[in-house]
């Protein structure tokens, strides 16, 4: 007989693929059930032999023969008459090989390979052969068909093989063997049952395997949504940084730029009069912009602290339009409806709303009149501010310039503001000339009650 192998470290643990585990519907994972881990795809080819297999099949073989010698030695009294059996022969000895060469391929085809263990098993109480002690064969292909195969799979061919080599030996024997045939019965029960524990073992081991990987992977998830919300965060920030900044310094340094020219056109009008009064307004403004700045950045260092208190409302519009009136500027406010504080987050951007949209007009329409219209109503607040355009303006001989603003960070951190309370915001040039900033903040239902005082707080 030529064997054909290959070569394999002898003994080593096959992996969780190659063990040939057959699925078996759905077990429990942490409260849960989950599909059982597929045990096909081995790298093992079928059919193939390893080293150990070949060397497995000389142990058996050899400790077969001598028990079959050592049996056949024996005789047994029974009530008829001793009983003698068959010695070692051609058949008794083809029968013993051949059985445990099957062994070759037990782990492809466990079932076959405990088929003809049987067979070969009864074949020998058919003939007369002894009983073997311990049928060595039969007792590995048991084990491999329940390490491999189902517990409903390896039962159905377990119980079969048992009843025929039980019956085989009772038939051909009588009770005059009924030890031996008890200590076949629970040699083979008892390698069945070590290959279901071996099972078992490699399934846990790889569920416990797969669940491992399971929460790596979702630690390694968890890793990148923490890291991108706190990038998102992070440039969120950035972003109302970068507005509040072009709020503030774009507001109170075009100011300062105005009196600037309210200045040197006054000395060029009036040598040395008005020029102490303006330069300290300058002076003034200059220290409010970087009382804002330093604000903005306590900010950024406080945590936990109240900085909504110290941050502009609409109960600084007077201070606002007042700055703007020392230029020179015609500026009107108009307030109507019930003035009530809202909250800090609708009165900072409503604030910072009519802040930049007199930024434009000084900017895009410097000298004209501008209006600034405030409509507090019930559920809403209304913000308008317009200015007349250079027609209007205190500069005839100044030359024209377009009066809609360029499109840059001011109407983009309007837009921004207004979006993130839910308003509305209209902006461009007007009916009858000009530039008018248009928009309706909502005001929530428990921002508007208010007691006889007419505020809520």
């Amino acid at each position: 007989m030529v064997v054909v192998f290959r070569r394999r470290t002898p003994l080593r643990l096959l992996r969780p693929q190659q063990a040939g585990l057959p699925q078996e519907g759905r077990v429990p994972v942490s409260g849960r059930t989950v599909p059982r881990p597929s045990d096909h795809g081995t790298d093992q080819t079928p059919g193939a032999v390893s080293l150990a297999d070949v060397a497995l099949v000389v142990v058996v073989a050899t400790a077969s023969l001598v028990g079959f010698i050592e049996r056949a030695k024996q005789a047994l009294d029974t009530e008829d008459a001793p009983l003698h059996f068959l010695g070692l022969d051609r058949l008794g000895a083809g029968l013993t090989l051949v059985a445990c060469a099957a062994l070759l391929w037990r782990r492809s085809f466990p079932g076959w390979v405990l088929l003809v263990a049987t067979l070969a098993a009864v074949a020998g109480n058919v003939a007369g052969y002894p009983p073997a002690p311990l049928p060595y064969a039969v007792v590995v292909a048991a084990f491999t068909v329940g390490q491999r195969w189902s517990l409903a799979a390896s039962t159905v061919a377990l119980v079969p093989a048992l009843l025929a080599m039980a019956v085989s030996a009772f038939a051909r024997f009588g009770t005059g063997v009924d030890d031996e045939v008890l200590t076949e019965v629970l040699a083979i029960l008892a390698a069945w049952a070590l290959g279901r524990q071996y099972r078992l073992g490699r399934i846990r081991t790889r569920l416990l395997e797969e669940r491992t990987r399971l929460l790596e992977q979702q630690a390694h998830h968890l890793t990148l949504e923490q890291s991108t919300v706190a990038a998102l965060a992070a440039a969120q920030e950035r972003a109302t940084i970068a507005r509040e900044l072009h709020d503030v310094v774009a507001n109170d340094v075009g100011v300062i730029v105005a009196q600037a020219g309210a200045a040197r056109r006054r000395e060029q009008q009036l040598v040395g009069h008005g020029s102490a009064e303006v330069l300290a307004s300058i002076e003034s403004l200059g220290r409010e912009a970087l009382t804002d700045m330093r604000r903005l950045v306590g900010v950024l260092r406080s945590i936990g602290d109240d900085v909504s208190a110290r941050e502009p409302g609409l109960d600084r519009l007077e201070h606002l339009v007042a700055k703007l009136a020392a230029t020179g500027t015609d500026v009107r406010l108009v307030v109507t409806g019930d003035r009530r504080p809202l909250s800090s987050t609708v009165e900072l951007n409503a604030y910072r709303i009519v802040q930049e949209s007199l930024t434009n007009a000084m900017k895009h329409a410097s000298g004209s009149p501008v209006r600034v219209v405030v409509d507090f109503g019930p559920e809403q607040l209304h913000l308008m501010v317009r200015d007349l355009g250079w027609s209007a303006a205190s500069e005839p001989t100044r030359p024209a310039q377009p009066t809609e603003p360029t499109s840059g960070n001011g109407l983009l951190g309007m837009r921004q503001r207004v979006d993130l309370l839910g308003g509305v915001l209209r902006t461009g040039p007007a009916a009858d000339g000009g530039f008018v900033v248009d928009c309706v903040l909502p005001v929530p239902a428990r921002e508007v009650a208010h007691d006889g005082a007419g505020a809520d707080r």
